[in-house]
């Protein structure tokens, strides 16, 4: 017997699992969300919130609570056999949040729980997966709980249940990849130490990494690697620190400690018939860099507006799988990345430190590179398939389109183009008030369920672009451009007739 029906079945409450429940709630489409746990989780190895997620928390208007209770940080130090090297600078990122923000990952989870709830829906605690049955339309999913049995039909499943995945167990996935075989230790104390609150700082020695995180005015973060056969606890902390820093600290309080190993691993399809895997559960990576949680998020958004399309609008499927194509392409160039990096960090060998030294400061002091290597981390480089490569151009297909400003004409004042998204393919029309744009009016108007149209002229409302300032940095006269709702570039031209935008449009809505 079915007990619920539904579009959506996501299990696992984590911040990805979050993301793509807030994400369906805008669109509303029904859903339900479980998590095996009796209660919230307090666990916060995830810190590190990158600039492109902060874009995407904008458009789901939780951007201004997360960045109330967070701590921004402009610059990263880099440090080898104790000597201030370099600084990587986060600063001169093209974006309206050009830092990295550290917040505690149970805190994110509040947040984007507290703005579920605002929408009329609730995490189901305390309810385990342990069975699928599988039909061509439908997946009947078998639930179970301290009070009760139940089973909720659903037309897909999303497992977002994390690296011990049970959905993933279910359907005898090879997760492959490698595990690295060092150990690494984290701990958040409170302690004094003469370094800097206000930036990262990692510290290069032949003893292995440290890298310290300062959560708050009182609080830091350290992650270090361990050798393989090196066992580690809780008193030790402050040799590891003193000897790979070079410098004294005193510790006040140990607050969480904790050993873990590094892996790097990867399910081989993101789709499963109607069950959809992501973040954790679909591809695992080293923390170094803080990219798994963010790509996680991003995972989730990406598929919760294509959802929308699919289930609420009639969209085919392949718009669905295109979230396949498009997040495991993401999540390999993800793992490569973070995998060199990890080695990198890992090298102890002290003949090699000079000459790491001496990259690291060349190499950071060239403008160019320090911005390319702080996009890396940032996340904000990241392309889909079928983007343009010529190299430097920023707007093209496939791409996350610039956070651009506009201005209200109501109050004169700027408003970012993610401020005002309201889920939609957004359409900016540079209009140069020259050529006849009747025909693709009626086109948008004519499909206004999908687009949120924004004319851009030095007359248009409610925005306008002052001085033509927009049009000339996108060394564009007239023409459109479509922003996805989640922020990447679909379509661009140079003109203002619609068959071309109809051209590009069709593989996404629905046939009339």
């Amino acid at each position: 017997m079915v007990d619920k029906q539904v579009d959506v079945l996501i299990v696992g409450a984590g911040p990805t699992g979050l993301t793509l429940a807030l994400t369906l709630a805008r669109y509303g489409i029904s859903f339900e969300i479980i998590d095996r746990k009796t209660t919230p989780s307090n666990n916060s190895r995830a810190i590190g919130i990158q600039p492109r997620t902060i874009e995407v928390f904008s458009r789901l208007d939780v951007a201004k609570e997360v960045l109330g209770r967070a701590r921004t940080i402009e610059k990263g130090n880099l440090y080898f056999s104790g000597q201030w090297t370099a600084k990587l600078e986060f600063s001169r990122l093209v974006t309206p949040y050009p830092f990295v923000t550290l917040l505690r990952q149970n805190e994110t989870e509040a947040i984007l729980e507290d703005a579920l709830n605002g929408h009329g829906h609730s995490v189901q605690r305390g309810e385990s997966l342990v069975s699928l049955t599988h039909y061509p339309s439908r997946v009947l999913a078998h639930l179970e709980s301290d009070a009760s049995n139940r089973t909720i039909e659903a037309k897909y499943v999303v497992g977002a249940d994390g690296a011990n995945s049970s959905i993933r167990r279910m359907l005898a996935l090879p997760f492959s990849g490698k595990s690295f075989k060092e150990s690494w230790v984290l701990a958040d104390m409170k302690a004094k130490w003469n370094i800097s609150r206000e930036e990262v700082h990692i510290f290069f020695s032949d003893r292995g990494v440290l890298e310290v995180f300062p959560l708050t005015d009182d609080t830091i973060r350290i992650t270090g690697n361990l050798a393989s056969d090196e066992s580690f606890s809780e008193a030790e902390l402050r040799k590891l620190i003193e000897q790979r820093s070079h410098m004294d600290v005193e510790i006040d309080e140990v607050e969480w400690f904790s050993l873990f190993r590094v892996h790097n691993r990867m399910v081989d399809s993101f789709i499963h018939n109607r069950v959809i895997l992501m973040g954790d559960a679909a591809h695992i990576n080293s923390p170094v860099g803080g990219q798994g949680m963010n790509t996680g998020i991003a995972d989730s958004f990406n598929l919760g507006w294509k959802l929308w399309l699919h289930l609420k609008a009639g969209s085919p499927f392949h718009v669905v799988a295109s979230y396949r194509d498009e997040r495991e392409h993401v999540a390999r160039n993800v793992l490569q990345t973070t995998n060199v990096a990890t080695e990198v960090l890992q090298t102890t060998l002290p003949v090699l430190l000079p000459f790491q030294a001496l990259g690291a400061d060349v190499f950071t002091r060239v403008n160019l590179v320090n911005q390319k290597i702080t996009e890396r981390i940032a996340q904000l480089h990241l392309s889909y398939p079928g983007h343009s490569r010529i190299p430097f151009l920023r707007v093209t297909k496939g791409k996350i389109f610039p956070e651009i400003e506009i201005i209200r004409t109501d109050d004169g004042l700027r408003t970012k183009i993610s401020e005002i998204a309201d889920g939609r393919f957004q359409v900016l029309i540079l209009d140069d008030d020259k050529r006849d744009a009747t025909a693709l009016y009626d086109y948008l108007n004519d499909h206004q369920s999908f687009f949120q149209i924004i004319t851009l002229s030095k007359t248009s409302r409610p925005f306008f672009d002052q001085g033509n300032e927009l049009a000339k940095s996108l060394f564009m006269k007239r023409g459109v451009l479509v922003i996805r709702p989640d922020g990447y570039l679909l379509h661009k031209q140079r003109h203002l007739r619609p068959e071309a935008l109809q051209a590009t449009m069709a593989a996404w809505l629905p046939t009339p």
